[in-house]
Formats: structure tokens, C-alpha cells, sequence
């Protein structure tokens, strides 16, 4: 039962973020996600009370992926040097967004949306950009700690906000105008430029 459930919820979950990148959460329809699922709407509405808490679950799932690529959660952060952790992390996350279309056209849809002045969008872009910031931020203070940054007169705050601002730019751009390649040339040059001078004994 319990796996029949968990079924159910991501074959949920799948419909409607196809539904979500393609068409944006105004052009997605519950009715659109019951016909892909073949489920009946109370088996839907029994897993979520809206559309709103379908598309918020959508977008948390993507952001916790970005999270986990961006996170070193499978070795000791202090066993990595800065410069090799930003640039397997930023090749990886490069790679990630290269391959999946539906994830950049979720976040496109998202800030399109928040652009256009949508109260309830604008609020759950600043909920996720806080989200992804508060976490990074944990590993980042671990890996530069004290004042290990102020000779580049950045704060752990200010590097975790460009980082989410070139984000932001290789969602919009990636295989439109940049390259993967192109984008992981650039990655590597900003890395070198601005971190390669940072060890963790500095």
C-alpha cells in the first residue's frame, strides 16, 4: 500500500512538472495532469490539496537536486581544496542543467512569472533562492572560515549570491547562447581568477 502510494505521488509529480516547464503553472491544468496520469482527481487531490502545492513540491524537488549537486555530501569538506571544489561542483551543476531542458524551463516559467508581478510567485522565488542560500552557505563557511575571503572583500553571503546569480544567468542561457562547453571555459576562468589564491590555510 504504502509503495502504491509512493507510486502514485511520482507518477504525480513527473506529469505535472512536464506540465510545468512546457506550459508555465498558468497553462498547466489539473485536468491535463489526471489525463497524463491516469489517475481519477481525488486520487490526485488525496496527495495535494491544489495545483499551488503540486508546483511548489515540483520546484522544491529541483532545487534540492541543484542542492545536492552543488553540496559535498559524499566526502569531508575539509578534504577539499576550494578551487577543486567550485570547479567540479560548478562542471557538475553545468552538466546537470545541460542535460535537462524540463529543469531550466521550470525556473524560466518561475521567474518569467515573478517578473510579470505575480504576488504568490515573487514570494516562493525569494523562499527558494533563501532556501539554496541558507544551505550553501553552511558548506561554504566551512570551507573559507573567518576572514579567509576578505582579501577579495567578500563575504561567505556575497560569494553564495553570485554563485545563485550565475545560476540564474546558466538557467536562462545554457544551450541557447552558451554552450556547455563554452559555459564550463567561462566557469574555469572565473574560478581561477577569483579563487585560485585561496587555500584552507589562508
Amino acid at each position: 500500500m504504502a509503495g502504491d502510494l509512493r507510486d502514485a505521488r511520482k507518477s504525480i509529480l513527473c506529469a505535472a512538472r512536464e506540465g510545468f516547464a512546457l506550459k508555465g503553472y498558468y497553462g498547466t491544468s489539473m485536468d491535463s495532469i489526471v489525463k497524463t496520469t491516469g489517475l481519477s482527481k481525488g486520487a490526485i487531490y488525496w496527495h495535494f490539496p491544489g495545483k499551488w502545492e503540486m508546483y511548489t513540491a515540483v520546484l522544491s524537488e529541483e532545487a534540492d537536486r541543484i542542492k545536492g549537486i552543488v553540496l559535498p555530501l559524499e566526502m569531508p569538506v575539509c578534504t577539499l581544496q576550494p578551487t577543486e571544489f567550485f570547479m567540479t561542483r560548478g562542471e557538475r551543476l553545468i552538466d546537470m542543467l545541460a542535460d535537462d531542458a524540463l529543469c531550466r524551463l521550470l525556473f524560466v516559467h518561475l521567474m518569467l512569472e515573478a517578473m510579470r508581478g505575480s504576488a504568490e510567485m515573487v514570494e516562493f522565488v525569494a523562499s527558494l533562492r533563501s532556501s539554496i542560500t541558507e544551505d550553501v552557505l553552511v558548506v561554504f563557511e566551512q570551507l573559507f572560515p573567518g576572514d579567509s575571503l576578505r582579501m577579495h572583500a567578500l563575504s561567505h553571503r556575497d560569494l553564495v549570491s553570485m554563485f545563485v546569480s550565475i545560476l540564474h544567468g546558466l538557467i536562462m542561457n545554457l544551450e541557447l547562447t552558451v554552450s556547455r562547453d563554452e559555459a564550463k571555459k567561462s566557469w574555469r576562468f572565473l574560478i581561477g581568477c577569483v579563487f585560485g589564491g585561496i587555500s584552507h590555510e589562508s
